[in-house]
């Protein structure tokens, strides 16, 4: 989808002093910190929906364990749904999470620290969810009185007359909406909230007949919550979340655990002798229980369907019908929720600038990524950074369609590809000067690692399966000869001279 040939606005920093930020999460709070260090606007406002700092990384599974329902309908392929809170008699309000019980990352703490913020010393190389949590909420107390905590936005739209932007919030503790104007408005929510489940002959007569018997990962909690079903557990997907709760039910529960897969992951996935992998999905049959793979073969009496097929792309805050060439755009940013549309950077819309995404791509390290981000967004709003003409930026939107498809994978940074986004962006920050926040640049050292995560994390579970410790350093697991430095390690990256 091209964007709209209409100039509509160029920016105009004298113009931008009033910025609204959409979540205080980990993407949330690295953009503001870079919004409050440019020292150019007279007000950054945070709404966030959640009582606190985190995020994603708010584990709320206990809280709604007697709930007995689903994130999202079955089949969900539909962008524009509102996740709801649910209510809670302490909380008030709770907004599921997809982090679950023993989750840990995926990713060595060197490569998730935000720029000169370390993490505790003796925490593991790969954290696990509370320490990331602590680690994120510390992080972002800085910032807390700049947050509304408790603050949903159900609104924003666009005035062409003023090039004002229009936020409508509802206060979840006494339900109040009111507005405010903007001349800027960046979303940092993330992109984990709607689950995808695709549509397959049969899903919904099945999900009919046996409810609460298809979730997504997002629903996920811990494998004993499973050891009471004598049925087969199919899970769908082999994404990390796909691998790591095969890996978790089989351990546990000591029986075939089944993965429907399409491809290959990109990210480390754990072995265990009892994962029994499986095609992609034909159909699933709800009178004889069982699911028919592409091949012709069969799984009978299925009781238990995992969905981990990832998010839907979903802003259902932006206008849909409303009137004005600025809101005509913002409606055609998220189309059937694969990916965001006509973006440059993946940050800023070509035709509205004064509205921006921080934290979008996938296969990324997103708390350092969304301090790059942030940077460069905050000096391109105080007119620090000047943007290329609209035709050079969709020579660069045209280009990411021509190597990543207009799909879902359009967003898809996997390395190399962050690291010489994050680089691009880098450059152009320190062009723009001294001063303001910067975020993290990119050594041989950690690009070196970046480059064999998967191997890092083999080399982590091997030392814990045999020594049941949790290494803390990459020195550590070297030193008990759990991992070397494959020969295919890249230190350096070179950043083409014109994309990504």
């Amino acid at each position: 989808m091209r964007p709209t040939q209409i100039k509509l606005i160029k920016v105009n920093p004298c113009k931008i002093r009033r910025v609204a930020v959409i979540g205080a999460g980990p993407v949330g709070s690295g953009l503001t910190k870079a919004l409050l260090n440019e020292k150019h606007f007279d007000l950054v406002k945070v709404y966030e929906k959640r009582s606190t700092f985190g995020g994603l990384w708010n584990y709320t599974k206990p809280l709604l364990k007697k709930s007995n329902v689903t994130s999202s309908p079955v089949p969900c392929e539909f962008p524009h749904v509102r996740i709801k809170p649910q209510p809670h008699p302490e909380e008030k309000h709770v907004f599921q999470t997809a982090v679950y019980k023993y989750l840990d990352t995926n990713v060595p703490k060197t490569l998730m620290e935000y720029n000169g913020y370390k993490f505790p010393k003796g925490t593991p190389l790969f954290p696990e969810r509370e320490q990331v949590l602590d680690y994120i909420v510390n992080y972002s107390k800085p910032i807390e009185k700049y947050v509304n905590f408790n603050t949903e936005i159900v609104g924003v739209s666009y005035e062409d007359a003023t090039n004002e932007y229009t936020v409508k919030a509802q206060n979840l503790l006494d339900n109040e909406i009111f507005e405010e104007k903007f001349d800027a408005v960046a979303v940092a929510t993330g992109f984990y909230d709607l689950p995808f489940i695709p549509s397959r002959p049969g899903l919904k007569e099945w999900n009919d007949e046996y409810p609460s018997s298809v979730t997504h990962a997002k629903d996920f909690d811990c494998p004993e919550d499973f050891k009471d079903v004598k049925g087969e557990i199919l899970i769908v997907g082999n994404s990390a979340s796909g691998s790591d709760l095969a890996f978790e039910l089989a351990a546990e529960l000591q029986k075939p655990i089944y993965k429907s897969k399409r491809s290959e992951s990109k990210l480390p996935a754990p072995f265990h002798q009892f994962i029994k992998d499986t095609p992609d999905i034909q159909e699933f049959n709800p009178k004889t229980k069982s699911v028919i793979f592409v091949d012709g073969t069969e799984l009978k009496n299925v009781e238990k369907v995992i969905f981990c097929t990832g998010y839907l792309k979903s802003l259902p805050f932006l206008p849909r019908d409303e009137p004005g060439v600025g809101n005509s755009v913002l409606s055609s940013l998220i189309g059937d929720g694969r990916r965001v549309q006509n973006l440059f950077n993946h940050i800023t819309p070509i035709s509205l600038p004064t509205f921006g995404i921080i934290g979008l791509p996938r296969f990324v390290l997103p708390t350092r990524l969304s301090e790059t981000q942030g940077a460069w967004l905050s000096r391109v709003w105080s007119g620090r950074i000047q943007l290329p003409s609209e035709e050079i930026q969709q020579k660069y939107h045209d280009w990411f369609v021509e190597q990543s498809g207009d799909g879902s994978k359009h967003h898809d940074l996997a390395f190399p590809w962050d690291v010489q986004y994050s680089q691009r962006l880098n450059r152009e920050i320190r062009h723009a000067g001294n001063g303001g926040y910067f975020g993290v640049e990119w050594k041989g050292d950690q690009i070196k690692a970046r480059s064999v995560i998967n191997s890092i994390k083999e080399g982590y579970v091997a030392h814990y399966r045999a020594t049941g410790k949790k290494a803390s350093t990459l020195a550590e697991l070297e030193e008990s000869e759990f991992f070397q430095w494959p020969e295919d390690a890249k230190s350096c990256v070179q950043i083409p001279t014109f994309v990504p």
